[in-house]
Parts: structure tokens; sequence; C-alpha cells
């Protein structure tokens, strides 16, 4: 049976307050598709590592498990020498300062200064399109149907070949064919060209986003490593992008290097 707010002279302004609320918070669902990822999302989890592991979260987390590495895995790791968090070095060999893509999953990872979007999400019923402003970089998941193809099919991309389907309302996008020179996060952690990445989105309401990461790598991790629970914010105001373009070029290396070479902590 429907119910109509109607107000009494005593508690009026109470009960339209309460009504208008009600209204709003209907609109707002009604507009709500949680199939449709489409606008800019602001990552608001502090976190900025892969996973929630003592390395990655300012410290050691109650609870937190370092990565399942293999022998490999642990001797790659090793190697990677970060400009960030516990494992800071002053000699350190970060891919970004070599001026290499980030690639995925460092991507959605990345640091981001506010008010700038961490990306954006085109959405198309045959594909999505995600925009990292931050590196004007992109990527492109397929929702046509198709399957990923043989690893051997493949060839290395600093992206990776994504398709994507639907479980319900959350989005599973499977990824393979990754270039190995880039890491997982900006701490160091790698990978090899049999990464095989899982994401998992999912609109908890109309302004938030939910993300959960699982890397199967069985030459650099001996199980399953999965992400911790990352959190975005529908950006419902003017759409923001980098005011400046931000190359690694000749032209650009000066500018470049200042940007990236004292960012040294996290933030």
């Amino acid at each position: 049976m429907m119910r109509f707010c109607w107000p009494s002279q005593t508690a009026a302004a109470a009960t339209l307050l309460l009504c208008s609320s009600a209204t709003l918070a209907q609109q707002r669902s009604a507009d709500f598709d949680p199939r449709d990822f489409s606008g800019h999302w602001d990552r608001v989890t502090a976190i900025e590592s892969f996973g929630d592991v003592p390395g990655g979260a300012r410290g050691v987390v109650a609870g937190g498990q370092e990565a399942p590495f293999t022998a490999e895995g642990k001797t790659r790791f090793d190697a990677n020498l970060p400009g960030y968090g516990p494992r800071r070095q002053m000699q350190r060999n970060d891919p970004l300062g070599r001026c290499e893509p980030m690639g995925l999953p460092r991507l959605l990872n990345a640091e981001i200064r506010p008010p700038h979007s961490t990306f954006e999400v085109v959405q198309t019923p045959a594909r999505l399109l995600q925009f990292f402003e931050y590196r004007h970089d992109w990527r492109e998941v397929w929702l046509d149907g198709r399957a990923l193809p043989a690893l051997e099919d493949t060839y290395p991309k600093w992206n990776g070949y994504s398709v994507g389907r639907w479980e319900g309302d959350v989005l599973v996008v499977e990824s393979i064919g990754f270039d190995d020179r880039s890491w997982l996060d900006k701490l160091g952690y790698p990978h090899s060209d049999e990464l095989r990445l899982e994401e998992r989105y999912r609109r908890l309401d109309a302004d938030t986003m939910e993300l959960t990461m699982t890397v199967v790598d069985p030459i650099i991790y001996s199980e399953p490593f999965e992400s911790d629970r990352k959190i975005f914010q529908l950006n419902r105001g003017k759409a923001n992008s980098w005011d400046e373009q931000i190359y690694c070029v000749p032209a650009e290396e000066l500018s470049y290097q200042d940007l990236v070479g004292t960012e040294n902590t996290i933030e």
C-alpha cells in the first residue's frame, strides 16, 4: 500500500524534512544502475599498495600477512628497490623512474592528489574504457562475450588483454598478457609474464564503488595473492583532469623528474 507524507500542524517541519529526505533518497535510488560504472572515480582508501601486507600499509598491519612468495618471487622482490614505504631505498630502480608505463594493476593503485580523479570510466554494451588521468593512460575491457585468448596467443602489453563478465551485479574482469617489467604497486611487488589478474567491481550504492583484485602468478606467488578492499567515490562535480600532461620524454625530463623524484614517502 502506498503511503503519503501528510504532516500535522504540530509536526509539520519535522515531517516535511523527513519526507523531503525520503523523496531525495528514492530519486537517487531510481537513478542508480548497479551495472553502470560510468563517471569519474576517486579512490578514498588510503593504502596505495596492492595488498594489505606489512610493506604496504605504512608499517605492520595488525593481522597483516606478507605476500605468498615463491623462492623466485622473493628474489625478484628483494631486487626491486622502491623509493617509498618501509623498504625505501636511496638507490632505487622503480620502472617509473625509467619512464616506463605503470601497467596494471599499478595504475589502479596509483597515488592521486585531490581533486584529480583516479580514473574515468566510459562504458558501452560491448566495451568499458578506463582513462587514468595521472599518466594519460587507458585500457579497454571487452564486454561482448568473447573469451580470453590462450596466453601463448598474446604478446606482452603494459595493460594486458582484458575481458569482463557479469556475476549478478558484480563486474568480473580477467586479464592476461602482461609485460613483466612493471610492478604491482609502488612498493616493488613483482609479477611475471604469466600473471593472471582478476578484478571484481561492485557498486555499493549510487556514489560508492568497491574493487578487489586477485593475482594468480605461479612464477612469483605460491598461491593467489589477494588485494585489500579498495573503495572509490563517484565524483559528481565538474569533471576533473590534470592541468598538465605528464610525459617522460626529453622535452619534459626535468619537470617529470622533479615530480616523481621527490615523492619518497607514502602520503
